[in-house]
Parts: structure tokens; C-alpha cells; sequence
């Protein structure tokens, strides 16, 4: 068994690399922290030695073999059904569909990033962990343990269980819709294999005891926990409330699958009464956004949105447009997954990658806000390789 445990699935990765005449994989792999550059086997980036290692003297591979078997075995599928798509439109089944949600579930958990947010939680953040750690478990051992179950169970069980944590982003995962968008310019990917376009939200002060009230009243139905209004509290006082618009998931350098909020459904279906009420602003999803088609096995049994839960079959499908962007969207996107990347950036043909970096830098001596980090000097280093 290998040593190396990837946190960004090795196969997705040559999907962001080109292949040598040795046969092996070869990506840009941009380090942040230590200003450099240059071209790697894909089987020796975004990985950390030992890290799902579990500490246990039965199977302590356990978790890392289940990551191969489990996940990533039917996701390589799905990755080549998208790349060799040759449509505008593309088609899944429900199954696929769940394997998709989950691959993006586990995405969240499995980074050195998520990892050190359990072992060292930012001050006055509201731990999950609180609800399903056991008294001599270790934070990092429940994290493992929280991958695991999710390896375990299905996607429906996943909705159902009793660790809060999953419970929480499945169901949020769950409630998204799915869009792909691909660009004729290159994605990049950063160390997290993920990104949110994020707007901060201000709650006013007549409204924060009904929030307040409301995330309590959510915690207890959706959780059977009574303290979630502790975690609204902290929200208002440390004014780190927000709205996802979307996760971006990047699958190659042509490709990427966003996991959608459900309140730009709304938005979709009524863009009149929504825009009055929301401050909601999203320069890709207001171009692009479309919903998939859905096709049931059981449509003669489904009158309401009740009866699709009652009659769902594996074998449902749902058709997704396929939206090509520009060049200066593909940058605003990659942008974003620089802005959020933990150690490293990976990339594919660094020529391309130098009007993103040029652009990227602007931004941040002009002054724009949250721009964390300082990538002067890197079109340099990126011209030098070859």
C-alpha cells in the first residue's frame, strides 16, 4: 500500500496535466509558500504521506483503500463520461448523480486544510464535532471517522444520520442544483479541489433575534440539537453570516461542475419577485444559470414534489446544458480558486496561465479586498519552464 494518500484524487489530476514520453503524467504545480514552480508526476502532488492513516492496529489503511474502492473507482467513470462528451447536453442517472454528491462531500472533508480546521478550530467558530466526539477520541481521529462513515453509507443514509457535521452538508449539498460549465481557455486547481463564490451577508439589528430564533428552531428539527442558536450568536457578533452562491469543483482543465444554491432556483423561476428581496449577485450564474430536465421511471405516480421522493428510482436521469465561457470569466473563476488555495495551485500549460496571474496581481495592488496572496514574480518563474 502506498504511503502517498492523495487529497486531490490522483486520476482527476491528469485531467490538469500532460502526459510525458515516459508515459507519466506531468503538472504545474505552483508552491505559494515557498515561491516556486515546476512540473511534477501527478502521483507526487496534492498528496500528504500517511495522512488518512487510521490509529488503529487492525487496518490502519482502511480509510485510504475505501477512498480508492468506494469513491474514486465509480467517480473515474463519471470523470471520463464527461470528458468524452462530445454535446452541449449531457445526461446522469440519479446514481450518478448521488456518486457526484458524495466525491464532493468527501472533497470537503479530505485536505490537510479541513483537517487542521478540527485539530486547531478558529477562534469563536461553532464545532460540530461537539455533537458526535467520543470522550477519548482524538479531533482528528473523529474526522477520520467522519470519512469513513461517509464511505460507508449511501446517499440517502447519509441525509438521515445522526452525525450532525455530514448531516449538515449533505443536506446542503443535497438542496443544490448542478450546473457544468467549460471553458476553450484552461481551469486551473488549488489545494482545497474546490471553491465558493461567497457573499457576505449583513443581518440587520431588528432581525437578528429572529434569525437567532429561527437557526435555533432549525438546529432542534433538523438535528435534535437545542444550541444552534449559539451558533447564530457568533455569526451576528463576529459578522461572518454569508450566502454560497455556489461551490466550483474544477474536473479538468476544460471542465467544471458547480454544486448550486437553491435560493438561484428561485431566482430562475422567479427572477422578478427575488431580485426586490435580495441583494443576490453572481456575474456567472445571472449569464448562465439553467436547470437540469428530469426524467422519471415513475412519472405516471409523481403529481407533486412529495411524490418524487416517494417514487424515486436509481434510474431517473437528468439532462445538464453544458455552458461554455470566456476567457475573462474562465479568469474570474480561476481567480477565485487562486484567492482560496491553501500551499499549492496545479495547471496545465503555465503560457496560459500568465494573463490570469497579470490580472490577479492588478486586482491586488489597486487595492481590491481579500485578495490573499502575493503572486508577484510567478509569470516570471512560469516563463522559464518549458
Amino acid at each position: 500500500m502506498k504511503d502517498r494518500n492523495h487529497y486531490i484524487q490522483n486520476r482527476l489530476l491528469k485531467n490538469f496535466a500532460t502526459k510525458a514520453d515516459n508515459g507519466k503524467y506531468k503538472i504545474c504545480l505552483i508552491d505559494l509558500l515557498n515561491f516556486n514552480a515546476g512540473f511534477y508526476n501527478t502521483d507526487r502532488a496534492f498528496y500528504q504521506k500517511n495522512l488518512y492513516d487510521l490509529s488503529t492496529d487492525i487496518n490502519t489503511k482502511e480509510l485510504e483503500t475505501k477512498f480508492a474502492k468506494v469513491i474514486e473507482c465509480p467517480m473515474t467513470c463519471i470523470l471520463g463520461k464527461i470528458q468524452n462528451n462530445i454535446s452541449d447536453t449531457i445526461t446522469f442517472t440519479r446514481t450518478e448523480l448521488e456518486t457526484i454528491r458524495k466525491y464532493f462531500l468527501l472533497q470537503l472533508y479530505r485536505t490537510p486544510k479541513n483537517r487542521l480546521g478540527y485539530i486547531k478550530p478558529r477562534k469563536h467558530s461553532f464545532e460540530l464535532s461537539q455533537f458526535n466526539i467520543e470522550s477519548n477520541e482524538s479531533k482528528e481521529d473523529f474526522w477520520k471517522r467522519e470519512m469513513l462513515t461517509i464511505l460507508d453509507n449511501d446517499w440517502k443514509s447519509l441525509l438521515q444520520t445522526d452525525m450532525v457535521g455530514i448531516k449538515k452538508n449533505a443536506l446542503e449539498i443535497n438542496q443544490c442544483f448542478t450546473m457544468i460549465v467549460k471553458t476553450n481557455e484552461e481551469f486551473c486547481i488549488n489545494d482545497l479541489g474546490y471553491v465558493a463564490e461567497r457573499i457576505p451577508m449583513k443581518i440587520a439589528p431588528d432581525r437578528e433575534q429572529e434569525y437567532i430564533k429561527l437557526s435555533k428552531t432549525m438546529g432542534q428539527k433538523l438535528y435534535g440539537k437545542d444550541n444552534f442558536d449559539e451558533a447564530a450568536r457568533k455569526e451576528i457578533a463576529n459578522k461572518t453570516s454569508y450566502i454560497d452562491n455556489y461551490k466550483l469543483f474544477p474536473i479538468s482543465s476544460d471542465y467544471a461542475i458547480l454544486l448550486v444554491s437553491p435560493l438561484w432556483k428561485l431566482y430562475f423561476l422567479k427572477p422578478e419577485t427575488f431580485i426586490k428581496t435580495t441583494q443576490l449577485y453572481s456575474p456567472i450564474l445571472m449569464k448562465y444559470i439553467s436547470l437540469p430536465i428530469n426524467t422519471y421511471i415513475n412519472a405516471d405516480k409523481i403529481k407533486t414534489d412529495i411524490d418524487v421522493e416517494k417514487n424515486m428510482s436509481q434510474d431517473d436521469t437528468y439532462t445538464f446544458t453544458i455552458h461554455t465561457i470566456n476567457e475573462q470569466e474562465t479568469i474570474y473563476l480561476n481567480h477565485l480558486l487562486i484567492n482560496e488555495a491553501f500551499c499549492y495551485i496545479g495547471l496545465k500549460t503555465p503560457s496560459k496561465f500568465l494573463k490570469t496571474i497579470r490580472e490577479y496581481t492588478m486586482l491586488k495592488q489597486r487595492g481590491m479586498k481579500n485578495m490573499h496572496h502575493d503572486l508577484n514574480g510567478y509569470v516570471e518563474l512560469l516563463t522559464q519552464l518549458k
